[in-house]
This record gives structure tokens, sequence and C-alpha cells, in this order.
């Protein structure tokens, strides 16, 4: 059991692979998560070039206070958690706010299903990968592996997305700013989520693997790639599909 996880008789379903400690209302949701992390694992560390990783603990909560205590309690005094954060990586697990309200949906029970393979993604690279975390760069590559826009892989979606997300953008902010203090990544005329998912989706694209670990390893060249690299992108994409 976990000290201090403020979740009364939680249910916990585990493998070699993972634990997952979830209220007891979010049971259905706890097995998929679980079922969506093990599907996903071979992929995500066969992308970071890697055999093996340790077993990971998932944490989900179904009421948002408790959720940022727990957060905050293990950040320390002082910590930050911006509102809109419903998942983190901390100490090496995944940490999740699941609102049963809107997982009704079905839709957004499978989205909400990917959250953990998004912090896992996150937890490998921190642990294997960058030994100085450059934001835009790891919430990007975990945006484009985590499988939660993959019908971005669409062309007509995707138009659609650079269109109505990106395009519309008057002043686009330096991507090397955004971080998740304050408002961070929400803002009122653009979500940070978007700016990176494009900025990564295009490295992926233009870089071989050795270039993009490259990246991915040194923080000063990943600065130095983040301050072209959204322009680079967005104009990248217009030639490509004449936008």
């Amino acid at each position: 059991m976990i000290e201090g996880l403020m979740i009364e008789n939680p249910y916990i379903i585990e493998n070699e692979n993972f634990c997952v400690f979830a209220t007891q209302s979010l049971k259905e949701m706890a097995n998929a998560s679980f079922d969506e992390l093990n599907l996903n694992k071979k992929r995500i560390l066969d992308f970071f070039q890697l055999k093996k990783f340790r077993k990971v603990s998932i944490i989900q909560f179904d009421n948002r206070e408790n959720f940022r205590k727990f957060v905050l309690s293990l950040r320390g005094p002082g910590a930050h958690l911006p509102e809109y954060a419903q998942g983190v990586f901390d100490k090496g697990m995944s940490i999740s706010f699941i609102d049963l309200k809107i997982i009704k949906d079905e839709n957004v029970f499978i989205e909400k299903a990917k959250i953990n393979v998004h912090e896992f993604i996150h937890i490998v690279n921190r642990e294997k990968i960058y030994k100085e975390r450059v934001v835009w760069l790891d919430e990007g590559l975990a945006t484009n592996l985590d499988g939660k826009r993959e019908l971005l892989k669409e062309k007509d979606k995707f138009i659609e997305f650079l269109n109505n997300k990106i395009l519309s953008i008057k002043v686009l902010p330096e991507i090397n700013d955004l971080s998740h203090k304050g408002q961070g990544f929400k803002q009122e005329f653009y979500d940070g989520y978007d700016l990176v998912y494009l900025s990564v989706r295009y490295l992926l694209e233009t870089k071989n693997k050795n270039k993009l670990f490259k990246i991915l390893k040194d923080n000063n060249l990943a600065i130095k790639v983040g301050k072209t690299v959204l322009k680079d992108a967005i104009n990248y994409y217009k030639d490509k599909l004449s936008i």
C-alpha cells in the first residue's frame, strides 16, 4: 500500500508491469486503464529502444480535492499544481483524477483510459532519456505517443485541426516559455498541448531516430530547436498539405 494514499479500501489490479490503485467507483476505469497500459507498454519501450522497465504504480481518484491534496503532499511545501491538471507523474507514479460525470460518454471514457499511458511515457522519458526536462518536448512526445489523437492521422481531420487550433492563433507564443506554472498550457487563445503536439509530430516526421534522440537527450539542443520548431512545423504542413 502507498503511504498517505487518501483512498479508503482501494480497488487494486496488478501484474508484473503495473499496479493500479483506484477508488471503488472507478473499478471499470481502472480495468480499462490497466488494459491500455499493458497493451501499449511494448510499443512505448520499443520507441525508446528499451527492452524492459520497472513496475509502475498507477493511482486514480474520483475526487479532485483528494487528487490535488495527494499530489501536493508529494511535492512538498510551496508546491504548485495547475487547476487544469488531471494527470501527473510524481515520485515515479502516474496519478490521475477521473470525473465520474463525464466518463458516462463512451468516447470520453476511452480517452480518459489513456491518461495513464500519457503519464507512463513521461516516467520512462524522465528515468531513461533526458537529464533536464524541456517541457514542450516532453509533453509533445507524450501527446504524440499516448494514442489520444489517433484521429488526427486522417488527413481531413488533421487539416481541420490545423485550421481551427493552430492557424487561427493571432500571436504564437514562444514554445520554450510554455510551462505548467500559473495557467500554463491552457490559455484563452490557445491550448499549449495542441502546439507541442504539432511541433513534435513535425520532428517525428522529419528527423531520423538518431537526430531525434540527440534532441531528446540534450536540453540545450532542445531549447535551441524550440526557438523555431513551431513556425517550422506550421510552414512544413502548410506546404505539404497545400493549405
